[in-house]
């Protein structure tokens, strides 16, 4: 019998339906959690506020429905340069995330944390003899079973999941069970909007952190206007990652060849006309984090 299953929480639309689903619909939660069951958020320190005050709704749900929450700062989960955060790992090394470079922020500040904080719990709630090197997780896994892990992916983001078989760790093959509910029932991301509205529950917004370099023009466009500092500061981050690696021939910025200022240029040409309310209604409907895979 499957013993643990663990939430892997974003803070968005998806994995906020499966959290709900998870308290009102018995036969899911049956099926997809049937004994204990944990809710793990990993922070970047660059959540956007509306998401933070909706994580906070969830910890209180949570807290009501007898359901553990953990909200994980990176400055005890993560490693190196990223335990400050991802703008501070950006600052200390002249860095920037771009379109052009592999997405390594949701591994360093979610998954790693989220599985790093899973073999403390795992050994002081189960009482594993051994810690560290993921050997808590090893040892639960061969007396009660894998631990599933539910992922928020919806339908139509097929490309963000991976199997179990494609991990590079034998540890977590060995180990846990990844799990995408969304994907089972054929939920997009309209329908978890939809069940979200259906239970009472007010619809966060998508989650993603606020200088993400995978984001649409219509969301830069939205930054600059209306979250004008973290624009300017995205720029000057921008700015110092040129001028200190400026003897790179690929010199890249957030946007690759194009700088911050030319690709704003590039959004007010194309959707200077969205008004606020416009820009909000498409992020409401529109997550760019689709790079990551889990």
């Amino acid at each position: 019998m499957q013993r643990l299953t663990v939430l892997s929480f974003g803070g968005g639309q998806d994995s906020t339906a499966i959290l709900y689903k998870l308290v009102y619909d018995k036969e899911f939660k049956s099926k997809y959690a049937p004994n204990d069951l944990v809710v793990i958020m990993a922070d970047t320190r660059n959540e956007h506020f509306e998401t933070n005050s909706h994580v906070h709704e969830c910890r209180v749900f949570c807290n009501t429905h007898n359901i553990p929450f953990f909200f994980i700062l990176p400055e005890e989960y993560a490693s190196g340069d990223w335990k400050d955060g991802y703008v501070s790992f950006l600052e200390k090394g002249n860095r920037i995330g771009s379109k052009c470079f592999p997405k390594t922020c949701t591994d360093n500040l979610k998954i790693k944390p989220i599985y790093k904080f899973l073999e403390d719990y795992v050994h002081k709630t189960y009482n594993t003899d051994k810690v560290g090197r993921k050997r808590a997780i090893k040892e639960f896994a061969s007396k009660y079973g894998k631990i599933d892990v539910i992922l928020g992916i919806a339908k139509g983001e097929e490309k963000r999941a991976s199997t179990n078989e494609e991990s590079p760790h034998v540890w977590m093959r060995s180990s846990i069970n990844k799990v995408y509910p969304l994907l089972d029932l054929g939920m997009n991301r309209q329908d978890c909007q939809n069940y979200i509205d259906s239970v009472g529950h007010i619809i966060p917004p998508p989650s993603n952190c606020i200088l993400c370099p995978f984001m649409s023009y219509q969301e830069l466009l939205y930054l600059a206007r209306y979250m004008t500092p973290w624009f300017n500061k995205w720029v000057e981050l921008e700015a110092n990652k040129i001028k200190a690696n400026s003897h790179v021939e690929n010199n890249m910025g957030v946007w690759g060849k194009k700088l911050l200022p030319e690709a704003l240029k590039i959004a007010e040409s194309k959707f200077g006309h969205m008004t606020y309310s416009d820009l909000v209604e498409y992020k409401m409907s529109h997550g760019h984090c689709v790079k990551s895979k889990y």
